[in-house]
């Protein structure tokens, strides 16, 4: 029996998605079970999703309004193994990375962030003189305020939560993460939080307020593998919109082969969902996929500006 627990959570839109996840992870002998929170699925893709061995489905409550994204402490406490590592869904394992997603007891398993990506990451709520590598003093300020336990932040570089690994000593933490969430956040809560320049990234924010400004925040691991390609299993993480199974970006494409042979391995195991195979992950089509990846980020931008519209106009 696995000692961790893998588990994810989305909407419909995302289910292709936790496929995918879910393939990669048989495909490459990762034996973890693999629980998904799911908001909002037809039945016949809860059906479908748990036919992949050790898949097992719980639903959200639909009353939540907050993004999927902020679900993650919720499904990470229902996980009953000694570890649970939470795995963004719009990504693939290559390769077995069950020694590469688990943390150790004392410590929580999680990316820090570069230098050089936290001088991004924070631009726009960087004033004139601020640090150009840490995280900025106005949003620790806020931080600080809202948690409400240490006068002085324990670190200055914030970390990624894509994948995050707990044991389960470290439960009363994510709890806290839990209830910080709805402390801080709006109720309806979008996945970019633009009226806050300290919880603009929503549950990355609450959490790294935490791991800065908790007493009883873990030490954060000082050895991430997860997405070293060094020859071992890595994660890739899709991070841009479209997602491979919407429409394949520039950056996405370098990931081709490797999304490809999952689906086929999929296809061969007999999971393919009921749901019609997207054109994006047909070999068949791989042409049609390269002539259209340059106008990707335009037509994220129009979806994202027509939803814009259409929630003012809901208003």
């Amino acid at each position: 029996m696995s000692a961790n627990t893998v588990v994810t959570a989305c909407d419909r839109n995302y289910a292709w998605g936790v496929w995918l996840l879910a393939v990669s992870m048989r495909q490459h002998g990762m034996a973890e079970p693999l629980l998904v929170g799911t908001y909002g699925w037809p039945q016949e893709w809860l059906d479908d999703i748990r036919r992949i061995p050790a898949v097992s489905t719980i639903p959200l409550p639909i009353e939540d309004k907050r993004c999927v994204t902020c679900s993650k402490p919720v499904i990470m406490l229902e996980a009953g193994t000694e570890f649970v590592t939470w795995v963004d869904c719009d990504g693939i394992f290559v390769g077995n990375c069950s020694a590469r997603i688990i943390g150790e007891e004392g410590s929580l398993y999680l990316r820090p962030r570069v230098p050089a990506e936290i001088q991004e990451l924070y631009h726009r709520e960087r004033l004139p003189g601020d640090p150009p590598e840490s995280i900025p003093p106005g949003i620790l300020s806020i931080w600080q305020r809202d948690v409400g336990e240490r006068q002085d932040p324990v670190r200055q570089f914030s970390c990624s939560t894509g994948i995050i690994s707990a044991h389960r000593s470290q439960r009363p933490f994510i709890e806290k993460w839990r209830q910080q969430i709805l402390k801080v956040l709006p109720a309806d809560v979008a996945v970019v939080h633009r009226g806050s320049i300290a919880y603009f990234q929503t549950d990355d924010s609450v959490l790294n307020s935490l791991l800065c400004f908790a007493t009883d925040a873990p030490p954060v691991t000082e050895k991430y593998l997860a997405d070293r390609q060094d020859g071992g299993g890595h994660y890739i993480h899709f991070a841009f919109n479209p997602k491979p199974w919407q429409m394949w970006t520039r950056y996405a494409l370098r990931f081709y082969t490797q999304v490809l042979a999952t689906v086929e391995y999929g296809t061969a195991a007999g999971w393919l969902p009921q749901a019609k195979l997207p054109y994006t992950l047909q070999r068949r089509y791989q042409w049609l996929c390269r002539l259209l990846a340059p106008f990707a980020a335009n037509v994220a931008r129009a979806k994202k500006l027509r939803r814009k519209i259409s929630s003012r106009l809901r208003r």
